[in-house]
């Protein structure tokens, strides 16, 4: 099976995407940002997509593409937190679980798949940071952002259990 598949190559555009988003997030460019996380959404749903439909699942992909999807949302989350929008305490707990989901893929032989709990995990948090950055700047939008985090919160811990059941099972 061929690695550089067009899904991987998603992937890593959407690796690639997050110097551009560094840069708008630094010099305050919300609308720029806005657009990038909408560029990487669709990357990140597109690439699943195809992968399924044409069975193009590799293992560098399970590795690859909730690592991109880990970077891409986690750095504006680090902006938003640096702007006080969210609690430093969640976004560490949030970096903590990330640093123990990336070593169990790491000694898994097939990268141990997204669950779909956190496919939706990734989803809240995408909403979320696509809320926080839209060029609308209404309270009902703010309020459906900081509801979308707190979900986005509550299923990085649900799927952290689960993953540990997982590996607790292939051990």
């Amino acid at each position: 099976m061929k690695l550089l598949n067009v899904p991987n190559i998603l992937s890593i555009i959407r690796l690639f995407l997050v110097f551009p988003l560094i840069i708008f997030l630094e010099v305050n460019k919300p609308f720029y940002v806005f657009i990038l996380i909408i560029i990487g959404g669709l990357t990140d749903y597109f690439d699943g997509l195809i992968a399924r439909k044409f069975n193009l699942k590799t293992r560098l992909g399970a590795i690859l593409d909730p690592l991109s999807d880990k970077v891409f949302y986690l750095i504006p989350l680090v902006f938003l937190c640096k702007n006080n929008l969210i609690p430093f305490w969640s976004l560490t707990l949030i970096l903590f679980r990330e640093l123990i989901i990336s070593s169990l893929r790491n000694s898994t032989k097939d990268g141990l798949p997204a669950s779909q709990l956190g496919k939706f995990k990734t989803f809240f948090f995408f909403i979320a940071i696509i809320t926080f950055f839209s060029p609308l700047k209404i309270e009902l939008l703010n309020n459906f952002a900081i509801i979308s985090y707190w979900i986005g919160f509550f299923l990085t811990f649900t799927t952290l259990f689960g993953y540990l059941r997982i590996k607790k099972n292939l051990i």
